[in-house]
């Protein structure tokens, strides 16, 4: 994946950050709850830039 993919992932990733986010605040209004939350959008993103969410390896990529 290049680096202009990357960004964009990563720029499209904030919105359900923001979402799941206000969200959580809205029902439980604790912040703790909300940094869970965070933490798991960036494993996602992490999982989604590394290509182990994406279902595409990166030897099936390099072919």
């Amino acid at each position: 994946m290049d680096l202009w993919r990357k960004i964009g992932t990563g720029i499209v990733m904030i919105v359900p950050g923001f979402v799941f986010g206000g969200l959580l605040w809205s029902f439980t209004h604790s912040w703790l709850a909300v940094l869970g939350v965070e933490i798991v959008m960036v494993i996602i993103l992490w999982s989604i830039l590394t290509g182990k969410l994406g279902g595409q390896t990166a030897e099936a990529h390099n072919h």
